[in-house]
């Protein structure tokens, strides 16, 4: 996976102002994108989470706050990491862990069925379109059985759907290895999970689904 998304030590310490003023195509609603993914995990105090491209560790820190999880978050940036356990601190949050790894979503260093949900919010649009059916079969990996994975992210419904919103937005939204649904769907598939789709702003979406026997 290519390191497009290594943040440095000044950009992460603004990220936290800049997602609590929700500004933009891409903050749009962002703390409602938490929440929402959040509650498709379907999670209970006691279980186990993966947070995969953690960030500041906002959405890790809601699963163990709001929900009594243990989470793990991944993040390859150090900066970033170094926020979020910064944040851990201050907050006195039990049951948080933060952890710096290289290609977090091709190469999750724990075992098989390892957890309970997997989740992620604003990070899956880095992994490049070559790579992204591997990042849901490696998610799924780490699955236990009926486990979830609820993503949060741009994505398009298609390929047009993406260039009509970079002609409508040509300021503020650049292409990346934004997810289309029509083929996100079939790689969830493939992966022994269930796909539902719901979208929250002009351009981000929670996807989600169960980890079942081979479909």
């Amino acid at each position: 996976m290519e390191k497009t998304w290594i943040w440095t030590e000044q950009q992460a310490s603004r990220y936290d102002r800049w997602t609590a003023q929700e500004r933009g195509l891409y903050y749009a609603r962002y703390h409602d994108l938490l929440d929402l993914v959040v509650v498709r995990c379907k999670v209970r105090a006691g279980d186990r989470v993966l947070d995969i491209g953690t960030g500041t560790g906002e959405l890790a820190l809601r699963f163990a706050r709001n929900r009594g999880c243990d989470v793990v978050g991944l993040d390859p940036s150090p900066a970033m990491i170094d926020e979020a356990l910064r944040k851990m601190k201050h907050q006195c949050s039990a049951g948080v862990g933060f952890q710096v790894a290289e290609a977090p979503f091709l190469e999750i260093p724990y075992p098989n069925g390892a957890f309970d949900a997997v989740a992620s919010t604003q990070a899956f649009h880095h992994v490049h379109e070559r790579h992204k059916s591997a990042a849901v079969r490696e998610m799924a990996r780490v699955l236990k059985e009926d486990g979830r994975l609820a993503i949060g992210d741009p994505m398009f419904r298609d390929r047009a759907g993406l260039e009509a919103a970079l002609a409508r937005w040509p300021d503020e939204l650049e292409e990346e290895y934004f997810a289309y649904l029509n083929t996100l769907a079939p790689m969830f598939h493939d992966a022994s999970l269930t796909f539902e789709a719901e979208q929250l702003t002009d351009i981000n979406w929670v996807v989600w689904g169960e980890k079942c026997q081979k479909m």
